[in-house]
């Protein structure tokens, strides 16, 4: 077994025994160790600094899909990283430790941004085709991309900070009301004419 490697596990064995209410004269002397050894491990989990091991174990969950795991969840929060930590390394941690954890690796708290699904079988011979129109474009003809969408006037609530003990509030647009974009490219000038209804 490497040094980091025993390292690690007797760190562990430290904790266990220490949660277990023993006495770090009894550690040392179930564990081979100097009662120092003890102090210093015990004090180094309490700061919260973890092994390099335990390190690489949060860091292979925290970019990984939840539902992998077997969580019907798109993202990974606090307490599932910790119930997930239980059968890869026997770890029973809060959810705050987690927390302190993610912060010592530099990962923050932040929204997702959404990205399109590209799963069209016919994605590249649409974009052919689409090609050969815009190189086709006779003098006097006019080219024209359109689209159109749903405009959301409902604002978007998301996790934001606020005073402790007060509900921040977001004011709504009115019942139910809906707004709807067009818009159309012209490919030769490159002028967008929208029209909104």
């Amino acid at each position: 077994m490497g040094r980091a490697r025993y390292g690690d596990v007797l760190a562990l064995h430290m904790v266990w025994l220490c949660a277990a209410q023993r006495s770090p004269t009894e550690l040392a002397a179930v564990l081979f160790c100097s009662r120092s050894t003890v102090y210093h491990g015990v004090k180094a989990y309490r700061a919260g600094q973890f092994s390099p091991a335990l390190k690489r174990s949060v860091l292979t969950i925290l970019p990984s899909v939840p539902h992998l795991c077997g969580w019907c969840r798109t993202r990974w929060s606090c307490a599932p990283i910790a119930l997930a930590l239980h059968p890869r390394r026997g770890l029973e941690v809060s959810a705050e430790t987690v927390r302190r954890w993610r912060h010592e690796l530099a990962w923050v708290w932040k929204r997702a941004t959404l990205i399109a699904k590209e799963d069209d079988p016919q994605r590249v011979e649409k974009l052919a085709r689409i090609r050969m129109a815009w190189e086709e474009v006779r003098a006097g003809v006019a080219l024209f991309f359109a689209d159109e969408l749903d405009l959301s006037l409902l604002p978007k609530v998301g996790y934001q900070g606020m005073p402790k003990g007060e509900q921040g509030e977001v004011l709504t647009p009115g019942p139910n009301e809906k707004r709807y974009l067009a818009g159309a490219l012209d490919v030769a000038t490159g002028t967008i004419s929208p029209w909104v209804w």
